[in-house]
């Protein structure tokens, strides 16, 4: 199999992954700690098969845009609450 097409694989379970969390019951405190997690690590978060990869949270919510617009919602939503829940310590 080519390079293209494992990763390609490997960003489709991750998807899959991200999407069973929102479905999950406290799915969405999850998935914000998942959000600020990975702004913490730089922009990586671990896949389903347990290694890093880069997040992509904003490209999660497109992919799902056509197909199941309820969880590009929640992701959407989750994303920029995660956001506005960050606050910068002073130095």
């Amino acid at each position: 199999m080519s390079k293209h097409k494992r990763r390609r694989e490997r960003r489709q379970k991750y998807y899959q992954m991200l999407a069973a969390e929102l479905a999950m019951d406290k799915g969405d405190k999850m998935f914000i700690n998942r959000v600020i997690s990975t702004l913490n690590h730089r922009g990586l978060d671990y896949a389903p098969d347990g290694h890093p990869i880069k997040s992509d949270f904003w490209g999660f919510v497109e992919s799902r845009r056509q197909s199941d617009i309820q969880t590009a919602r929640a992701g959407s939503f989750l994303v920029e609450k995660a956001i506005g829940q960050i606050q910068v310590k002073p130095a």
